[in-house]
């Protein structure tokens, strides 16, 4: 049944790689700005890791450039521009810009679903902005980003896959070219660097363009009322709350642990109701276990603390993430040369 899909990706095809055509010869224009502008994205849709990669470049850049970062703010129920504060609901301007937010108070966080606009509000009314990272731009082609940073599952390289909505690919895999980086994401440890190399001949790349592995590292849980660590390392009958598009490497890495899972799962972005927090705690208290906890991700942390009232008897905890990027010095000095020479 799902072959019926390939004429629909054909037409989907045609049009996606007719708009390309017409930025690429200048016949619809895409604006530049005055101001270094890095982009990260992706060519298919959900769960390629663009949040911690974006949050690996804040990082490196806070703390010796005004850094703000521009998001469409998915899943939000706002339309409007919203500047993200770190008191900020997920519902008005989406879970991973929030995320960011309380993970970076100092930098500018704002919403737009027009980059230009976006780009325009900063530039007008936080002047002393040194660098923009667009987070999910690669098909916004209106606007004309300096340098652009492409994100693909190790265990799903865009080159493996097709057009919506026969696969999962938003435009042409011939978008590659556009690439200033393509990172390999949620690469597992210890991978055959063969394997590695094969991957990487299979992108084509122009001598410009540049290719890295990144692996996700994760940390000790955090309370999600206080933020403080959990020290113990024995195992724990788990709750486990995703509403992300893949959580398959974390329950692999919760198993490798020796705990014990029992996945409640959600759509990317979901926006939690008073009835799942019923779902979940009624699975928590029919666990028998004396060492039992709720575990979720950071980004739906954000939107399940709102409903910390439910939870005050319970072991409620997050588990964060950061990323951690093969040939680390090679990609630094890449992006630091651009900021730097723009």
């Amino acid at each position: 049944m799902r072959y019926l899909l390939f004429p629909l990706s054909f037409i989907y095809g045609s049009i996606t790689s007719m708009r390309n055509l017409l930025f690429d010869y200048g016949i619809f224009k895409a604006k530049i700005h005055p101001i270094p502008i890095i982009c990260i994205g992706n060519l298919s849709v959900g769960g390629t890791g663009k949040t911690p990669h974006t949050q690996y470049l804040l990082d490196l850049l806070k703390n010796n450039y005004k850094v703000a970062v521009l998001s469409r703010g998915y899943g939000r129920k706002t339309s409007n521009l919203q500047l993200v504060e770190i008191t900020s609901n997920a519902l008005e301007v989406g879970d991973e810009p929030l995320q960011l937010k309380q993970n970076n108070p100092e930098c500018l966080v704002l919403v737009e679903k027009n980059r230009n606009k976006g780009v325009q509000h900063i530039l007008n009314h936080f002047p002393k902005t040194d660098v923009i990272l667009l987070d999910d731009g690669y098909q916004h082609r209106w606007i004309k980003a300096g340098f652009n940073i492409l994100i693909t599952p190790f265990s799903s390289p865009y080159y493996n896959d097709y057009l919506m909505p026969f696969g999962k690919l938003r435009e042409s895999k011939k978008g590659v070219t556009r690439a200033n980086a393509v990172i390999f994401s949620k690469t597992p440890e210890n991978t055959n660097p063969t394997l590695k190399k094969g991957m990487l001949e299979r992108l084509h790349l122009f001598s410009n363009q540049k290719a890295y592995f990144s692996a996700i590292e994760y940390h000790k849980f955090k309370c999600i009322s206080n933020n403080t660590e959990l020290e113990e390392n024995n195992p724990y009958s788990i709750i486990l709350v995703s509403g992300i598009a893949n959580a398959n490497p974390l329950i692999e890495y919760l198993k490798e642990k020796g705990h014990s899972i029992n996945h409640i799962k959600y759509t990317d972005h979901h926006n939690y109701t008073s009835n799942d927090i019923d779902n979940i705690l009624a699975k928590y208290n029919a666990e028998k276990s004396t060492k039992k906890l709720i575990l979720t991700t950071e980004k739906d942390a954000t939107k399940l603390k709102q409903f910390l009232p439910h939870f005050k008897d319970v072991n409620f905890y997050y588990i964060p993430i950061e990323i951690r990027i093969d040939q680390s010095e090679k990609f630094k000095k890449q992006i630091l040369d651009y900021v730097e020479k723009n």
